[in-house]
């Protein structure tokens, strides 16, 4: 994505950030909706964020052994997510969702796993059945006694955004437990996004294993896979699963994502970001038909005919969209409403 073959032409080449803006190494600025791919909620060099992980630093960048700051960060995503008991740092969503995995085959002693064509799980090599999202017909054909895991983005963020129908989860949860499948989410986008709790919290269904990243990284390297503790105790050094790596709960991201969870205890916050994205989203569909807009809390996407002509039509307005119509789009706490009214005025000049 970040190379722009999906638009075409050559990437930013970002110099700098600070708050909901980006600025290009030719001196250029842009209002961002890409955040990191979702992972700035409360947007670029926040000042709290940056002094507390130059505190950190000041003490070591990394160690080999435990730090106090990953015991905090594990402590925080438990409390958040009644479904995680236990919980293992590691450095990016793909780690997250390649630990679940191995840990979901080990627990159930079966081999095959169950996706969604819509849903994108990190880029590591798997062997997967393929459903449809939003379609648990075409998850029960595929239900066998090797089937170990459903492993699904709650909200499907890397095909625009597409939110789960009315009985999706609760149905998903239901043929698990029928089964007795795992039900993985991975909410590495959705975790502390859709809500302070992920989209469980969102939609009222509990997964047995959860992956997670990007927010829980405050804009620094970071992944997280955590359930239930009779799942997680096979993960060593108790049980026989094998799992590490040299910078998994380094000082600098679990810092980072400490101050941002801190902040997003204000509930306010998830209220405004709800309240500024429904303005911009409403504002977009001045287009009508020509710019379908879904939208979940703070994160959006498009549906449009020639994305690459609308995409570039807003760089040159001074707006960064994502580089490609299957990304998803976010606001930060740090856009303001005038920079909303900015990006609507911008999209309804853009005559796509």
């Amino acid at each position: 994505m970040r190379a722009f073959g999906a638009v075409g032409g050559n990437p930013l080449l970002a110099a700098e950030g600070r708050g909901s803006s980006i600025k290009s190494i030719d001196g250029k600025e842009y209002l961002d909706y890409v955040g990191s791919y979702g992972a700035l909620i409360l947007g670029h060099a926040h000042p709290k964020i940056v002094s507390a992980v130059k505190r950190a630093i000041d003490s070591g960048s990394s160690f080999g052994t435990t730090n106090i700051k990953e015991v905090e960060l594990a402590k925080e995503i438990c409390s958040a997510f009644p479904s995680i008991e236990k919980v293992r740092l590691v450095n990016s969503g793909t780690e997250a969702v390649m630990g679940a995995l191995k840990l979901a085959k080990a627990f159930t002693k079966r081999k095959l796993i169950i996706k969604f064509k819509e849903c994108y799980h990190g880029w590591s090599e798997q062997s997967y059945l393929e459903a449809r999202f939003n379609d648990l017909e075409s998850v029960k054909k595929l239900i066998s006694k090797e089937v170990a895991a459903i492993i699904v983005e709650p909200v499907a963020g890397n095909s625009g955004v597409i939110p789960p129908g009315e009985d999706f989860l609760r149905g998903l949860r239901k043929i698990c437990d029928k089964n007795d499948i795992l039900l993985i989410f991975d909410e590495v986008i959705t975790g502390f996004r859709v809500s302070f709790g992920g989209a469980q919290e969102l939609y009222g269904v509990k997964a047995d294993l959860t992956c997670l990243g990007k927010i829980i990284g405050g804009g620094f390297p970071i992944g997280a896979f955590g359930g239930k503790e009779e799942i997680m105790k096979l993960l060593a050094p108790e049980g026989p699963v094998y799992q590490a790596g040299t910078f998994s709960g380094n000082p600098a991201s679990v810092t980072a994502g400490l101050e941002t969870l801190k902040a997003l205890k204000n509930k306010k916050i998830y209220a405004k970001l709800e309240e500024k994205t429904k303005i911009l989203c409403e504002g977009m569909t001045c287009l009508g038909d020509r710019l379908k807009i879904s939208r979940v809390g703070s994160m959006f996407g498009f549906q449009i005919d020639d994305y690459p002509s609308f995409f570039w039509k807003m760089i040159n307005s001074g707006i960064y969209f994502a580089p490609s119509a299957r990304e998803a789009n976010f606001v930060s706490a740090a856009h303001s409403f005038e920079d909303i009214e900015e990006t609507i005025r911008a999209v309804r000049s853009s005559n796509v």
